[in-house]
């Protein structure tokens, strides 16, 4: 269970780090495709996906402007802070259960960022978000 756990982790915040866009000057701000110089603003809020042990469920994480994060209907899974760095988001998070913790940094290349949706990509995975 501790497994599935950490592999959820790390998959949602390769999610996360994957949705990286600028906006071009004199591109509308509407678009899907356009692209951000910093995408900060865009990703303060809350993030989720369904849940893939409860369909009727969503789960994910809320990013603070603070720079604080929450986890989203997860107990074992526990976002704490994040950044963005080279088009990277960088999130910090404590897995608990099982009577142990652990703490993990991971950082995920944001491959789509925009006022609906949010993929990150950490190695091979990509993971989507919808905001909440």
């Amino acid at each position: 269970m501790n497994r599935r756990l950490i592999t959820f982790a790390i998959l949602a915040g390769l999610t996360i780090v994957s949705c990286n866009n600028t906006i071009k000057e004199g591109e509308p701000e509407t678009t899907i495709t356009e692209t951000v110089k910093d995408t900060t603003n865009l990703l303060v809020g809350s993030w989720v996906q369904p849940n893939p042990i409860n369909d009727k469920e969503v789960q994910g994480f809320l990013i603070n402007s603070d720079g604080t994060a929450e986890s989203i209907n997860m107990a074992t899974l526990l976002y704490k802070k994040w950044w963005q760095e080279d088009g990277k988001l960088i999130l910090i998070m404590e897995s608990v259960g099982n009577g142990s913790s652990s703490i993990d940094t991971l950082k995920y290349d944001i491959v789509k960022n925009t006022t609906t949706e949010l993929e990150l990509k950490m190695g091979d995975y990509t993971d989507k978000y919808t905001r909440q």
